[in-house]
């Protein structure tokens, strides 16, 4: 602890290159955070899935395959389920957006009853179970476009030939990590357009059928009980849990992952030879200081760590503005009202903003290693010799 002062003038002995070593470290960790956050929160997310003992019932073909919409009331009445609705895709477009927000037909009867994590209040769920042309929409979607209740909210067709003309009569709330830029209505409200336009053959699927279950230690013999009892029709099942199912999104970008990772350690690697080039700088000027530390008792190792101590320091302060400056910005500022709509949510997790610090530190010990060791070896004579 007696060494800390010596340190830290060190540190700021000169301040433009310790500024620019902070700064750099800073700038790159931040922009690293956000790469880093966009792939972990799917992993995270999906992570936090499991209590709440939700199965996804899906087409075996995927998202192209058909479920029908009479295996809802099917399913529905096996024992130990607590609730079931079909989760069916719209994605109409909203005036001339170009990034639509995502809209699902949903059973307003239970959809709140399987999401008990959403809030919504009990006059509000009532008006949209009530009418067939309502819709519940996100918070974060409402407080975007200023929308309340009882606002119109028509939807242009894209995927089908047919509009649908909603009615706000409800907005939802939740946590931070729950998809609150969402539109929900009436499933029935669909089915009646497709069976109307020329998309009647589309008519009766529920797109994906998800359900809870009221123990979570079912969910493998359920999700095995309902592939095995539709495996021989014409259109079998693939049943998974809601964990499983949203890390199938993470696996579909599983090179971009590998890419950024490598990006990443390019980066960090850069990082090490500006750090270490600064240090290397910054003892050059010291030489004959360190000479005379040495010549009155320091010994090598003590040399060494308070010259690691520095490096350590620096890039530290870089990690530590970086890091967790990106994830208090984060928490701040709402990243994801400014991706167009391709993120519902976005943010920096302690864990992510952590190992952001540790990499910083680690940066530090690598600059500070090469330079911390030229300068435990040289001897005094030498120290003292050399003309800086």
């Amino acid at each position: 602890m007696k060494y800390l002062h010596y340190i830290y003038r060190n540190a700021r002995r000169n301040p433009v290159r310790s500024v620019l070593t902070i700064a750099s470290t800073a700038v790159t960790l931040f922009l690293m955070m956000i790469l880093v956050s966009f792939f972990n929160i799917n992993n995270e997310v999906a992570e936090g899935f499991e209590k709440y003992n939700r199965l996804i019932i899906m087409n075996s073909e995927g998202f192209a395959g058909m479920v029908p919409i009479s295996r809802v009331r099917e399913i529905a009445a096996k024992p130990g389920i607590v609730a079931v609705t079909p989760f069916s895709w719209y994605g109409g477009k909203y005036g001339e957006e170009e990034m639509p927000f995502a809209q699902f037909g949903v059973d307003p009867t239970t959809i709140f009853s399987i999401y008990d994590e959403l809030t919504v209040p009990p006059d509000q769920l009532r008006a949209f179970i009530n009418d067939k042309a309502g819709c519940v929409i996100g918070r974060k979607l409402a407080e975007d476009r200023g929308w309340k209740i009882g606002d119109p909210l028509p939807l242009k067709g894209q995927i089908y030939s047919f509009d649908l003309n909603l009615t706000i009569r409800a907005i939802y709330d939740g946590p931070p990590d729950r998809d609150l830029r969402m539109c929900m209505f009436n499933w029935e409200y669909l089915d009646e357009g497709l069976k109307k336009g020329v998309s009647s053959a589309e008519s009766g699927n529920a797109g994906i059928i998800v359900l809870k279950a009221a123990d979570g230690d079912r969910l493998v013999s359920l999700s095995r009980e309902i592939d095995d009892e539709y495996r021989n029709t014409d259109k079998p099942t693939r049943t998974q849990t809601e964990e499983a199912f949203t890390k199938m999104f993470g696996e579909m970008m599983r090179d971009l992952q590998w890419l950024i990772t490598a990006i990443g350690m390019a980066v960090v690697v850069s990082l090490v030879v500006v750090a270490g080039n600064a240090m290397a700088m910054a003892l050059r000027e010291r030489t004959t200081e360190v000479a005379i530390l040495k010549a009155i008792g320091f010994n090598r190792s003590l040399i060494l760590n308070l010259v690691l101590a520095e490096a350590v320091l620096v890039a530290g302060l870089g990690g530590l503005i970086g890091s967790f400056g990106c994830k208090f910005l984060c928490d701040v500022v709402d990243i994801s009202k400014y991706s167009a709509g391709t993120l519902p949510f976005f943010y920096v997790s302690w864990r992510t903003a952590t190992l952001g610090l540790l990499v910083s530190l680690l940066i530090g010990l690598l600059s500070g290693s090469i330079p911390a060791m030229a300068a435990a070896r040289r001897s005094v004579i030498q120290g003292l010799r050399k003309v800086v």
